[in-house]
């Protein structure tokens, strides 16, 4: 059955590296508590968790594949991630790491540096919801420069123009999302912004920011009737934030009617622990 209002909601994680449990703040715990909590009152609505980068990067001594971070995002249900500096910072323990997932890592310009095909594969993922056709599209923020003799990273303006062409020309979607994890050169977001054609939102990250006054603040916008769609860009300086996404069922498309936007660190953090996924990682606490 198609809905004629419907709306996706997305959790998007990200600096969640070390944080499995039994600690302040945002874990994968509490999260996995908040999830069993979401299948009482939204039915099968289940949302869609994503990452925006540092879950896998840092110095660690856990042998690989069994990551808990891995291990998490796959009990999780994740349907996409993408990378940060710290992730390509360990680059070798990363690639290891990522094989064990259960889901697509999206990253158009960190590519293999003779063929320039990106490295992790095709870097954008389809979400059908209501019959709809959601494509996300992810990119790494920071310099172009060589990481190892086989990786790179290319231009992020062009990458991400070239993509969005290769996805409206083939997958011919009905809304687009891109994100770009730790956005280097922020004086630059207006050539990005204009580099984006076709897409609807843009979400960009940046340095976790523990103070929660100062996270980006909630917001709700609506769409007028007939009124022009710009393309909206929003940061993501906590550890998971909630974008929920409207739409209403056309005869032959789906129209846009406005998106909420809120970090969730502080509600997250004061939820109770998972004991079943404690269990599943009890091993690295």
């Amino acid at each position: 059955m198609v809905l004629e209002f419907f709306n996706i909601k997305l959790y998007i994680t990200q600096h969640m590296h070390d944080r499995l449990g039994k600690k302040e703040g945002v874990t994968f715990s509490k999260i996995s508590s908040a999830v069993n909590s979401m299948k009482l009152t939204e039915g099968l609505k289940r949302p869609v968790f994503c990452d925006l980068g540092g879950t896998l990067g840092g110095a660690s001594t856990i042998k690989v594949p069994q990551d808990p971070h891995v291990m998490s995002m796959n009990y999780l249900k994740y349907r996409f991630a993408t990378l940060n500096d710290m992730d390509l910072n360990y680059l070798d323990r990363t690639s290891k790491a990522m094989r064990a997932t259960y889901f697509p890592w999206v990253c158009t310009n960190v590519v293999q540096k003779h063929t320039h095909e990106p490295y992790f594969g095709q870097p954008y993922r389809i979400l059908n919801v209501n019959r709809m056709k959601i494509a996300v599209l992810g990119a790494y923020g920071g310099y172009e420069e060589e990481k190892t003799k086989q990786v790179a990273i290319e231009n992020l303006q062009i990458s991400l123009k070239k993509w969005l062409r290769y996805i409206h020309s083939l997958e011919n979607p009905d809304y687009v999302i891109v994100f770009v994890s730790n956005l280097i050169d922020e004086q630059h977001i207006d050539a990005l912004k204009n580099s984006i054609e076709g897409a609807g939102i843009l979400i960009t990250g940046a340095d976790y920011e523990s103070d929660y006054k100062k996270q980006t603040e909630s917001m709700t916008i609506s769409r007028k009737h007939g009124e022009a769609v710009p393309l909206f860009h929003h940061v993501h300086n906590g550890h998971i934030m909630e974008l929920d996404i409207r739409f209403k069922t056309r005869v032959n498309t789906f129209e846009y009617l406005g998106h909420s936007l809120a970090m969730r660190d502080e509600e997250f953090a004061k939820l109770r622990e998972d004991i079943e996924y404690l269990d599943l990682v009890h091993r690295y606490l």
